[in-house]
């Protein structure tokens, strides 16, 4: 039986990658854009069987989406996905195979693109729909932050170890083996910048080093990669940015995703 055909068009691709990741392994070919444009020129090299639109994919103007792609790919069952829920769905009576608010958790998602495609669609492996991310040393003396991150990262299969004193931090490393430190900048005592320089040397440079900070000039930066960060991130960055980097360099991602997001940076 010949692979379905998945097209996301989405202008924020970030919160449904695990649900692509996880088709991909079902046996699917899964498209991405994240405009009108660019949907309907990967509709054009592979046809699709399912869309999952966006009701506000970019360059729609005026135009109803859905509208849109029922009439340009007649033969594709379409998901319609709303910035926010409402009690009358604006896919309502559309001819769509299923319409509701984004984002939709992974495992319902997995399962409306189940019911869409039936035996299309490969049954989940032994392992389980989630598959693993490695762990994340969030370091920051606002304990606000350090429960906004674990929030953020949690849910996408991420193990979160959190620190609101760097030397704590850091005797922790060698249990915690951390794929990934994500560090504010401006701390008490041991900051940030002199943080990442003892977690290069506990790990001999293998764990990789992400500076977050409220500075948002330009010496916070320029010292953030001159002191060997792979990133500097705002703490006023989207949380869609800072899932980016973080799958970026440590998810569990194949290769669609991976040049995706590198493409993206």
């Amino acid at each position: 039986m010949k692979p379905p055909v998945i097209l996301f068009a989405d202008r924020e691709l970030s919160w449904s990658r695990d649900v692509r990741v996880e088709l991909r392994r079902r046996g699917a070919q899964v498209l991405m854009a994240a405009s009108v444009e660019e949907a309907l020129r990967q509709a054009g090299l592979a046809s699709p069987d399912l869309v999952i639109l966006d009701d506000d994919l970019e360059g729609r103007g005026d135009r109803d989406v859905a509208e849109l792609f029922r009439e340009a790919l007649p033969e594709a069952q379409i998901i319609l996905l709303e910035p926010e829920a409402s009690e009358v769905p604006r896919g309502a009576g559309r001819g769509l195979f299923f319409s509701g608010a984004k984002p939709v958790a992974p495992r319902a998602l997995l399962g409306i693109v189940q019911d869409a495609l039936g035996n299309r669609i490969r049954g989940a492996p032994k392992q389980g729909t989630r598959h693993k991310h490695g762990t994340v040393l969030c370091v920051d003396d606002d304990p606000h932050f350090l429960s906004s991150v674990s929030r953020l990262l949690t849910p996408h299969g991420y193990r979160v170890a959190t620190f609101d004193v760097a030397e704590r931090a850091l005797e922790a490393i060698p249990r915690l083996k951390p794929d990934l430190a994500l560090l504010d900048i401006m701390m008490p005592g041991m900051d940030g910048l002199d943080l990442a320089e003892k977690i290069r040397e506990a790990t001999r440079g293998q764990t990789p080093v992400v500076f977050v900070t409220a500075l948002e000039s330009e010496e916070a930066f320029y010292q953030g990669h001159e002191r060997g960060g792979c990133y500097v991130l705002a703490k006023t960055d989207k949380p869609q940015k800072v899932l980016d980097v973080v799958d970026y360099l440590a998810g569990d991602l194949d290769e669609s995703e991976r040049q995706l997001l590198k493409s993206q940076q």
